[in-house]
């Protein structure tokens, strides 16, 4: 059966607000075979095979390999995660605090602590947007429980689908005072307030209306607020998900194998994605073209070699060998866009999307090259010898 075909048939048909599988969990959203059928826009396998068959005379073996995942981010559920479930001593839940000062400066504190994901730009486009101003006038304040609230920091791809969850409902609340408050001011209803090109109008009214910074001159000298309305704009948020959150994709990689050295260098790698609607692509582009390449390195290049003394003999890197960029392609990157339903964002996790299929996606791009060899299975790392050696296995030749 051809490798697609047996993929599609495997596939749970789409599905926005749940889908329960036979060992309980439930995926929350997914339509797999559009993330599919948007890779095959990309790359046409049966063009990549008369390539191959037009190589083999050079001495060139070309291969296609596909990878299709479904992967669970968001680390997070407390009822699942905590001391009730996997047995952890502690939730899964994130914090955020919003404030925003008497200057119309906003600053976010967040539990949630990156190394070099972006996540400060991705924070602080989320509160703009539900307070009407530029990110650039807000300060993202990240990994300080001094002056910020209690976090649990970032892994499992968690970040944006919990942290910047909590981020948006913290945002949500200060928006949600500032109505009440422009609706007094301007004797209006709260629910007739809405958010319009950086103000806080009167629905049907714009010239009626106040600036965050407005806002929060009235909320910090307090002469005209509602009755019973603390002064101050700030606020904070302890979000604990429901459930994990269950990004997808399918990625593609062609390559040529040298049968007479066992070289392999890769032709083109296409990735197609699903981490729900885009806050920032450029992030998420950061993030899969750095997940591709680890899991490039894992199929290819990387391991843990013991002489037969036993002597480690790739304990630096000097020796261990890392994937740069003369061995890799340009990465071709798309995505389809499938809302969760777990958060407001809809956002689904992308920081392990790459690693995921990268390994997996290389390797059976190899073995779909030498097949017309013999060779049916190899392990990783898919070294020049590794690969060598196989060819003369399949062939009944010198090991």
């Amino acid at each position: 059966m051809d490798r697609l075909e047996i993929r599609r048939k495997n596939f749970i048909p789409p599905f926005s607000s749940g889908h329960e599988t036979p060992i309980g969990v439930a995926y929350d959203s997914g339509n797999y075979a559009a993330a599919l059928d948007k890779l095959l826009e990309h790359i046409d396998p049966a063009e990549v095979k008369q390539q191959a068959e037009a190589l083999r005379e050079q001495g060139i073996y070309r291969g296609i390999g596909f990878c299709t995942y479904t992967e669970i981010c968001g680390n997070a559920p407390s009822r699942i995660v905590g001391p009730g479930g996997f047995g952890l001593q502690g939730g899964g839940w994130e914090s955020a605090t919003v404030r925003v000062h008497a200057t119309g400066a906003v600053t976010l504190y967040t539990g949630t602590s990156p190394h070099g994901q972006g996540h400060e730009t991705g924070f602080a486009q989320i509160v703009a947007d539900r307070l009407g101003i530029d990110p650039q006038n807000i300060d993202v304040i990240h990994g300080d429980t001094q002056t910020g609230p209690f976090g649990l920091d970032t892994y499992g791809s968690r970040s944006l689908a919990v942290g910047g969850e909590a981020a948006a409902r913290a945002a949500e609340k200060v928006a949600t005072k500032a109505k009440a408050i422009v609706a007094h001011q301007l004797e209006a209803d709260p629910a007739d307030i809405e958010l319009h090109d950086g103000k806080f109008i009167v629905r049907g009214s714009p010239e009626k209306g106040m600036a965050l910074a407005d806002v929060a001159g009235a909320a910090y000298v307090p002469e005209n607020l509602p009755d019973g309305m603390e002064p101050g704009l700030d606020e904070q948020t302890f979000y604990d998900p429901e459930n994990f959150v269950f990004p997808f994709g399918a990625h593609a990689c062609v390559v040529d194998v040298d049968a007479e050295t066992g070289k392999v260098e890769i032709v083109r790698y296409i990735a197609v994605d699903d981490c729900g609607p885009a806050i920032n692509p450029m992030l998420i582009d950061g993030q899969v073209h750095g997940g591709i390449t680890h899991g490039l390195g894992q199929a290819l290049f990387e391991q843990v070699h013991y002489d037969s003394a036993g002597q480690l003999v790739t304990g630096s890197f000097v020796d261990y060998a890392l994937p740069t960029a003369a061995e890799l392609p340009s990465y071709e990157t798309d995505r389809t866009e499938t809302p969760s339903p777990v958060n407001s964002l809809g956002v689904k996790g992308v920081g392990e999307a790459g690693t995921i299929a990268g390994s997996a996606t290389v390797t059976n791009a190899v073995i779909d090259a030498l097949r017309p060899l013999g060779v049916t299975y190899m392990d990783m790392p898919l070294t020049p010898m590794r690969v060598w050696e196989a060819i003369n296995e399949a062939k009944g030749g010198p090991q």
